[in-house]
């Protein structure tokens, strides 16, 4: 089974490279043979490596331990669903996995695009199968998923425990769509440099491609917070990880190239700075990737030390001195007047830009530093104060200006008819915030936050309100474009909120009792009951019953756990959580000791932390709004 999935994944990789050369040759001189069987050997790729991918995932699923991959990722009793997400589980597996996603993106893409010019697809399609053909380079003779011991184990070494959650299930896969979805706008800007094309064509044509990459981007950095808030048990949901800023990174870099995408195409400006972000992304997609399974950090996350990091680097700088390369030669076409109001929509996209990419470049700094200094004697390395103190005000900034640019204007405008659009923000701001400094919320950062995530909030607000008064309802759905761009800044509005509210007004308290005592938390009473020992399919469950107890009013009884599977010799945290809209009881089993009959009990209260979930969510349903009426006209 091994040697036959490794066969056609070999094969994918042939059908990659014949790709390449056709579209490459095709580049330079137009030829509809090469575009016909180019276009032939992709939908081929895809074929073989879909094929590959579902013999691992049978191989997964069935047990078939004399793969390694297998082997090392899962065991007999690993529940099914578990079975088949070992597919992106590990290094080998995930690679694969992410060089089909590119492959399908190919071929759908070669369908919708199929009627463009011969010239234009070559250049699409000859970075799409780059791409594509570089990760089952690695697949083939760098980590082999499909590499076969020469014994057969009688079971597998199981999956970590860690990954043993739901959040497995859908957190990588949506991070993976986002980093893949993003190539596509980056193979559209390349040939549209080849073609010496500068029109906005290219940023209009990928829109809907890059919107849905920035939703799954968004989706999956979210899902890997919540993930890591439910499965980590510290009750945090971001910790400045190496690994959690990889995936960050291309999303504030994707973020500005959006917002630098809209004033290329209505009014032809930003374009280098454009060109530069859609690079900076997807390169910052693929160091993602080496960051995570190269080795060269340490992290909780990381797929451990490889010999990947080499292929990496050299792919990174081949791609990014060709992108380069062409776009220094298409200068000339994209000269552009540089003076932009301040007080405008082109100047606060300016400023937009220059704020993301900074924030980009100094949590870069943070991550790679390790890398940086390890020449040296003294291996340097920044914590979360580092993160705290430096992104801050930039996120302060870009909250204000979220809720500043939508009352803006193109061109220049009167600072009396900025000050009158202003002002009634600018009140709703100071009243809620002497609100709730009156109300005993008086830690003064906190505070700053509060005021500005609340002046954006009314300007969102109002903006809508005054759209909707001059034109109906109907307008949310005839203009959904500006519409859905305000729901996403509405959803982050509220996503601040709640980060605010959890970072700066959590309360915890650790206690050790014995059963049938209570522990006053907060507004609680919990009465901690006897620990209940169950044997599960792959593990041992030890948990105590807490009954809470609101205002002397019975609401729950919660079951925070510990988890001893069959192949790990640790102890696992399951945490128990309950959730209000006003904030979660989150309960950690910290300790137990049968012989000397105690239980240590963590308890924490995070303020308004259901929010963040809830205004990702609301950021997911204006972009897609915003595509929906993309795809309408």
């Amino acid at each position: 089974m091994g040697n036959f999935g490794y066969l056609l994944q070999f094969l994918g990789l042939i059908s990659s490279a014949i790709a390449v050369i056709l579209f490459g040759s095709s580049m330079k001189k137009e030829s509809e043979t090469y575009d016909k069987y180019g276009t032939l050997f992709i939908h081929i790729q895809t074929i073989l490596i879909t094929l590959a991918s579902i013999i691992l995932m049978y191989a997964l699923a069935t047990g078939y331990f004399k793969i390694e991959y297998v082997a090392q990722y899962t065991d007999s009793k690993l529940p099914l669903i578990y079975k088949i997400s070992g597919f992106w589980a590990g290094q080998a597996g995930s690679l694969l996995f992410w060089g089909w996603l590119i492959a399908v993106c190919s071929s759908i893409e070669a369908f919708r695009i199929k009627k463009y010019g011969l010239k234009y697809k070559a250049g699409v399609f000859f970075a799409l199968s780059l791409s594509s053909g570089f990760f089952f380079l690695l697949t083939n003779f760098v980590t082999n998923p499909f590499k076969e011991l020469d014994f057969f184990p009688a079971d597998g070494l199981g999956m970590n425990p860690l990954l043993q959650n739901p959040g497995m299930l859908y957190h990588p896969p949506t991070l993976y769509l986002g980093f893949v979805l993003f190539t596509i706008a980056f193979a559209h800007a390349f040939s549209s440099l080849v073609n010496n094309d500068n029109s906005s064509s290219w940023v209009v044509k990928t829109r809907g491609w890059s919107i849905l990459s920035w939703i799954f981007l968004t989706i999956g950095i979210v899902l890997g917070g919540q993930w890591a808030y439910v499965e980590l048990g510290w009750g945090g949901y971001w910790a400045w990880d190496p690994v959690e800023n990889a995936s960050l990174l291309p999303w504030l870099t994707g973020t500005a190239f959006l917002h630098s995408a809209i004033m290329y195409e209505r009014k032809e400006k930003l374009k280098i700075w454009t060109y530069v972000l859609i690079l900076l992304t997807y390169e910052l997609c693929i160091f993602g990737t080496f960051l995570t399974r190269s080795g060269v950090i340490d992290s909780v996350h990381s797929f451990g030390k490889s010999a990947l990091g080499p292929f990496f680097i050299f792919f990174i700088l081949i791609t990014g001195i060709g992108f380069i390369y062409f776009l220094i030669s298409n200068f000339k076409n994209m000269k552009e007047e540089a003076n932009y109001s301040v007080v405008s929509k082109e100047g606060m996209f300016y400023i937009t830009n220059w704020l993301f990419t900074a924030l980009m470049l100094v949590i870069l700094f943070g991550t790679t530093l390790p890398i940086l200094t390890q020449l040296f004697p003294s291996k340097l390395s920044v914590g979360i104060p580092y993160y705290n103190k430096v992104s801050t005000p930039f996120f302060m900034l870009i909250i204000l200006i979220s809720g500043l640019c939508p009352l803006l204007p193109y061109g220049n405008s009167k600072m009396a008819d900025i000050i009158k659009n202003l002002w009634p923000s600018f009140i709703f701001m100071v009243v809620a915030t002497t609100l709730i400094y009156v109300y005993g919320y008086t830690k003064p950062l906190p505070l700053v936050l509060f005021a500005f995530t609340s002046f954006s909030l009314f300007t969102i607000l109002l903006q809508i309100f005054r759209g909707i008064k001059r034109n109906g309802i109907g307008i949310i759905y005839r203009n959904s474009r500006l519409y859905g761009a305000l729901i996403i800044h509405f959803g982050l509005v509220v996503l601040s909120y709640g980060v605010i509210a959890s970072s700066f007004y959590n309360v915890s308290v650790d206690k050790v009792v014995a059963p049938g005592e209570t522990i006053s938390f907060y507004k609680y009473e919990l009465k901690v009951g006897d620990l209940v020992i169950k044997e599960k399919q792959n593990y041992v469950s030890v948990y105590s019953p807490v009954k809470v107890y609101e205002n002397g009013k019975y609401i729950i009884t919660m079951t925070p756990e510990r988890r001893f599977y069959n192949n790990n010799k640790e102890p696992f945290a399951e945490v128990s959580i309950h959730t209000k809209p006003q904030g979660d009881l989150y309960l950690i089993l910290a300790s137990y000791s049968k012989p000397e009959n105690i239980i240590g009990i963590q308890a924490i209260f995070e303020p308004f932390i259901v929010w963040i979930w809830i205004g990702c969510a609301i950021m997911v349903l204006g972009g897609l709004h915003g595509i929906f009426q993309f795809k309408r006209k």
